[in-house]
């Protein structure tokens, strides 16, 4: 293991505890539930966004199918409940990167194609407050995991920042919805910013979403543009040098978004294909270029609003294979070697 574990105080330790346990509690917990009666979204990411940014208290309580019974157990008097609801919010959101479809099982494939030793989970914990109608002040927890050789918490720091929402248009032929966040990771905190030498990177996190009432498909897109801001520019973190990328080669700006076509197969099922549409201005460079396009594709299973998965296979294609031999990342490498199996978990708590 090449990765430096940062240790934790008790507040760190106690963020570290609770994401672990709501990155897999909730799927067990589900299963013996049943399902909501109301729709929810099929799309993974369309959910987590949704519910960072809509009521918090959206989706924290649904109705079973047997009749109608509440999905967790509550006083009759929900007072209280319901009132957290109205300023509170806690949603959770994990991604795995796991095996490559290569010759080593056991190590997981990067964008460059270089493989790195262990398989690695992400779990972003959001705690949400609402200060107004439309406005509250966000605070995202990132804590990374590694599976393979041995289990190994790092902790990846926290952005703060405040969400609502952008555009909200209801048709009677379809739905359009564009909400966000302006956020920025706090300096000094998290192995990533810290090895940088990161002080600030401001940057808006948004998801559009358009839906037509009479159709399977629909249309959702994260819109990701950020600025990064570093008190050494040459300093580089030890994630990047393992995959291979070379002084400088860290960003300073990026203007990203991330489109997808999701088919509904059921009220709760969908089949997903997306991009990811990349263009930054990296250190060592003086203007903007085009960086990876992954692929992913797979199939995306809502259980219920506190619980929806996405197993999927994702890819680097052969569009990138010139900039991959620039970059000098894995000699030889070609979009074949980039192919890894990856599952997303994500839900609303609160």
């Amino acid at each position: 293991m090449t990765f430096q574990t940062f240790r934790v105080g008790r507040f760190q330790t106690g963020i570290v505890c609770l994401s672990a346990m709501l990155a897999f509690g909730p799927i067990a917990w589900a299963k013996g539930k049943g399902s909501t009666s109301s729709r929810v979204s099929t799309s993974p990411l369309e959910s987590a966004r949704s519910s960072s940014f809509s009521s918090p208290k959206a989706g924290a309580v649904g109705a079973a199918a047997n009749g109608g019974q509440s999905m967790v157990s509550l006083p009759q008097d929900q007072s209280t409940w319901s009132t957290l609801g109205q300023y509170i919010g806690l949603n959770y959101f994990t991604f795995w990167s796991g095996p490559g479809l290569g010759a080593d099982f056991w190590k997981t494939p990067s964008i460059s194609g270089r493989r790195t030793p262990d398989w690695s989970l992400w779990t972003n914990l959001s705690l949400r407050g609402k200060f107004s109608k439309n406005l509250a002040l966000d605070l995202q927890f990132r804590l990374q995991q590694f599976i393979t050789n041995d289990f190994q918490f790092i902790y990846q720091g926290v952005r703060v920042g405040v969400s609502g929402t952008l555009l909200r248009i209801e048709r009677p032929g379809y739905r359009l919805a564009w909400t966000g966040a302006v956020n920025s990771e706090l300096p000094g905190m998290g192995q990533i910013a810290t090895e940088r030498r990161q002080i600030l990177n401001p940057g808006l996190f948004s998801s559009f979403t358009f839906r037509p009432t009479s159709s399977r498909f629909s249309l959702f897109a994260l819109v990701t543009p950020r600025v990064w801001f570093y008190a050494d520019p040459n300093a580089m973190d030890s994630v990047s040098r393992q995959q291979g990328l070379a002084l400088g080669e860290k960003p300073q700006l990026a203007l990203s978004v991330s489109p997808s076509i999701n088919y509904d197969l059921s009220e709760k099922t969908a089949v997903r294909a997306g991009v990811g549409l990349d263009f930054r201005k990296n250190v060592n460079r003086v203007s903007l270029r085009r960086w990876f396009m992954p692929v992913d594709l797979g199939v995306s299973h809502a259980f219920n609003s506190m619980v929806s998965i996405y197993p999927n296979v994702s890819f680097s294609g052969p569009w990138d294979d010139e900039l991959r031999r620039e970059l000098r990342a894995a000699p030889g490498s070609r979009w074949t070697d980039t192919a890894t199996l990856g599952l997303w978990i994500n839900g609303t708590l609160l």
